[in-house]
C-alpha cells in the first residue's frame, strides 16, 4: 500500500491510522507542486491528498481518495486496529461519524479562506476582512469539541481518528494565530494526543513539530 501525503495536511489522519494498524505501507511525500504533477493527477485528478494506492490479489490496483474514504478503507482492511474506536452500537457508530463529519465538512472547510483567500476575493484589503471573519468562525466552531472534551478525554470517550483530525486542525489554528485561550480543554487534549506513539511517528516521518499548546 502507498499513502500519498503533503506534510501537515489532513493526510496526517490516515497516516496515523496506518501506524495504529501496524500496516505495511510506503509513504509518498508530496508538496503542493508535485501534487499537481501529471503523474500524481493520474492517481488523484483533483491533485489533493490523501490518496491510497493498494495492490489487489488479482494484480489490479485500488485507488482511494478523500480523507474519510481513506479512513474507511484502512478500517475495513485492518478492523482489529479499531481506528474508529470501540463503536459497537448504532448510537456509538453514529456519534463517531457525527464528529468525523463535523471535522471534515465544517471545521476543515472553515480554514479555506485562510489557506487561499485569493480564491474567494481579489481585493487585498477585503481578503484581510475575510480572514478575520474566518478566524472568528473557526473559534466559534471549536467551542463544540472544547465542550465535549470537558466530559471525555477524547471526542467519543475512546481515542479515534476523529481526535487526530481535531489535532491537525488545532495545528492550523496555531499557525494562523487564532485566539483559543478561552477554551481550557484544548491544551490538555493536545498533551494527551501528542503522547500517542502513532501520531508521534507520523510527526517525525512528515518532518513536523509538536505544537504543545494553542
Amino acid at each position: 500500500m502507498k499513502l500519498y501525503v503533503i506534510p501537515g495536511t489532513c493526510a496526517v489522519v490516515p497516516h496515523t491510522a496506518l501506524e495504529w494498524a501496524n500496516a505495511d505501507y510506503e509513504l509518498k511525500l508530496l508538496d503542493h507542486e508535485s501534487s499537481k504533477s501529471e503523474e500524481y493527477l493520474k492517481i488523484n485528478p483533483q491533485g489533493t491528498v490523501p490518496s491510497i494506492v493498494d495492490s489487489d490479489t488479482d494484480g489490479s490496483e485500488t485507488i482511494v481518495t478523500q480523507n474519510i474514504a481513506t479512513q474507511v478503507y484502512i478500517d475495513a482492511k485492518y478492523p482489529e486496529a479499531n481506528i474508529f474506536g470501540n463503536n459497537e452500537t448504532p448510537a456509538e457508530k453514529g456519534k463517531f461519524m457525527q464528529w468525523l463529519a463535523f471535522l471534515n465538512a465544517d471545521l476543515h472547510k472553515a480554514f479555506a479562506p485562510l489557506f487561499g483567500p485569493d480564491g474567494f476575493i481579489d481585493d487585498k484589503s477585503a481578503q484581510e476582512d475575510l480572514k478575520e471573519k474566518a478566524k472568528e468562525n473557526i473559534a466559534h466552531l471549536l467551542r463544540l469539541p472544547n465542550e465535549q472534551l470537558d466530559k471525555y478525554d477524547y471526542l467519543t470517550g475512546t481515542k479515534t481518528t476523529a481526535d487526530i483530525y481535531l489535532y491537525i486542525t488545532l495545528t492550523w489554528a496555531k499557525k494562523f494565530e487564532i485566539d483559543l485561550s478561552k477554551y481550557n480543554n484544548l491544551n490538555p487534549f493536545i498533551k494527551r494526543i501528542e503522547a500517542d506513539k502513532g501520531l508521534s511517528a507520523v510527526i517525525e516521518q512528515q518532518g513536523l513539530e509538536k505544537i504543545g499548546s494553542v
